[in-house]
């Protein structure tokens, strides 16, 4: 179960990066941004949690919005524990 929730709002353009994960029920979003302050690129990803039946459908809906040449992939996905 999450401890914490955050909301994040994105550019198209800062995503470089669309996979389905083969070990989760999760879709993830590589994205890079200049952080306010800094002056140089982070990069990080965002994952999208849904069933197993739904990740392709989730992935498919996503891809069109992406700028062109963004890969698309299934790669094994870590996700993070949160400390909270």
């Amino acid at each position: 179960m999450h401890t914490q929730y955050h909301h994040h709002a994105f550019k198209w353009e800062d995503l470089t990066q669309l996979a389905i994960a083969t070990n989760r029920e999760v879709v993830d979003l590589k994205y890079s941004v200049i952080l306010a302050g800094n002056d140089y690129k982070t990069n990080w990803s965002l994952n999208v949690f849904c069933k197993r039946k739904h990740k392709e459908s989730v992935a498919d809906f996503i891809r069109p919005y992406l700028s062109p040449g963004v890969p698309f992939i299934k790669a094994k996905v870590n996700v993070p524990m949160s400390t909270d």
